[in-house]
């Protein structure tokens, strides 16, 4: 039994490191308002990261448009965000169709006269092995998580051009980085956009020399809607178990903001997870065989959850809107 046990420590470790680091983090401070006057667009801003940073960024000062399928849950957002006294814009988006994201970039400048940052932020996962994997979703989710974030930069950076500056932030993971059992197309996704973002800052700030800055976003695994919707081909049915540590999309956006105020090339809201991808490129077969036991297909030990999904039935996805204020959950 201690032999079973012993490979499991440092992940364990690992867990409760992220957990200290997110101690604390419920109460928070009155905003300053240091995006005020920034036009900041956000894709996939209907829930989730997207609808945090839309809110955190609104409270913060910036002009903020909101972009996703959802035409309703967008409007839910703008209302929350006017509640902080922000200033928002709904363009309903489909980020797989090229003259949508062109349209939302166009709306964008004709109300606000600009686009300071681009948050190309819309994203779908499904759960299955990459051996069985259909080829239908995998294009499917290539359309979304690729295509979605290609597009928003081919439509974006020409403003920026124009403009002589900008802030192009893009989400990929810390999944595209290291691998976990059954969401391989989805890390693969996420590498993908990760070398493109990194191709890009070279071409847009060393080589070009543009003035627009770009950085890419690395989470760990966020309690968001997207693990009620995965769908669950390894075990069947909706819904993945989040793997732990598990943090908020509040933590998520705090730091994309951060990021917008102070550009970097690369932000890892939760500093764990850059440890678990030097371990990996360390120590590849000994991250291996202990991400291994980050399992989102089903619940198979204590570091992922019972249930599947992100648990907003009885725990509202923060942050939440009160008294004109932000507050974690």
């Amino acid at each position: 039994m201690i032999r079973r046990l012993r490979p499991l420590t440092p992940v364990l470790a690992l867990s409760l490191l992220g957990t200290t680091l997110l101690a604390g983090r419920r109460s928070r401070p009155p905003q300053a308002r240091p995006l005020l006057g920034r036009t900041v667009v956000i894709t996939g801003a209907s829930s989730g990261i997207g609808r945090a940073t839309a809110l955190e960024c609104a409270a913060r000062g910036a002009q903020v448009v909101v972009a996703a399928r959802d035409a309703a849950a967008l409007d839910a957002v703008v209302r929350e965000g006017e509640r902080l006294g922000g200033v928002l814009l709904a363009v309903p988006t489909d980020v797989t169709v090229r003259a949508q994201v062109e349209a939302l970039v166009a709306a964008a400048v004709a109300r606000f006269g600009r686009i300071d940052v681009m948050v190309n932020h819309a994203g779908d996962m499904f759960v299955d092995r990459v051996e069985h994997s259909e080829e239908a979703r995998v294009r499917a989710l290539i359309d979304v998580n690729v295509m979605g974030v290609l597009y928003g930069i081919q439509a974006a950076v020409p403003v920026m051009r124009r403009q002589g500056g900008g802030h192009v932030i893009n989400m990929a993971s810390v999944e595209g980085r290291v691998g976990f059992p059954y969401s391989g197309i989805y890390g693969g996704t996420k590498a993908f956009v990760e070398v493109m973002t990194q191709t890009l800052r070279q071409e847009l700030m060393h080589v070009e020399r543009t003035g627009i800055s770009v950085t890419a976003v690395l989470p760990a695994a966020v309690r968001t809607p997207l693990w009620d919707r995965a769908v669950n081909v390894e075990a069947g049915g909706q819904g993945a178990h989040l793997v732990w540590p598990v943090v908020e999309a509040s933590h998520v956006a705090h730091a994309i903001a951060d990021a917008i105020v102070h550009p970097r090339p690369l932000v890892y809201p939760l500093r764990v997870a850059r440890g678990a991808a030097v371990l990996y490129d360390v120590f590849p077969g000994l991250a291996g065989r202990l991400l291994s036991r980050l399992r989102v297909d089903r619940h198979v030990n204590l570091l992922s959850a019972a249930q599947r999904g992100s648990g907003q039935a009885t725990r509202p996805i923060s942050p939440v809107v009160r008294g004109g204020r932000l507050h974690d959950v």
